[in-house]
């Protein structure tokens, strides 16, 4: 082989790569979406102070954080909505990439914290103090 075929193989492989790697992020974002509601967040804890970008899914009684870029395809945090803790939500100091003018808001569980634009903090905090499905459902 001469060196223009070793060029275009090695193109070739990274180019198939690529797309491979798309069609799993995409394939992935689907399964988790489900025809739930998504919203784009960021999660940081004691243990891990850095911000990590991904998504909150609403599922029944539980609140499902995903990261945006990662192998699972379950979710990396989970929290029950009678466990959850939200506190009052504070400006960020730092610039969180595709999260503009976020705020962050304590979740009361191991020192995390989510960061998110208003409105998604809204949609939360209302599926936060709503009641779960079928919870007193007899009450009169």
């Amino acid at each position: 082989m001469d060196t223009l075929q070793v060029v275009e193989l090695v193109f070739g492989a990274i180019l198939l790569l690529l797309l491979v790697a798309l069609a799993f992020l995409w394939l992935r974002r689907r399964y988790i979406g489900q025809g739930r509601l998504l919203l784009f967040c960021a999660l940081r804890s004691e243990a891990d102070p850095r911000w990590r970008l991904g998504l909150v899914r609403f599922r029944g009684d539980r609140l499902e954080w995903f990261s945006v870029v990662g192998p699972g395809w379950g979710p990396e945090r989970t929290w029950i909505r009678h466990e959850l803790d939200l506190g009052v939500p504070r400006d960020i100091g730092d610039e969180i990439a595709g999260l503009a003018e976020a705020v962050a808001v304590p979740t009361g569980t191991e020192g995390a914290e989510l960061a998110m634009q208003p409105a998604s903090y809204t949609a939360i905090r209302a599926w936060h103090e709503s009641s779960p499905p079928g919870f007193n459902v007899n009450v009169a």
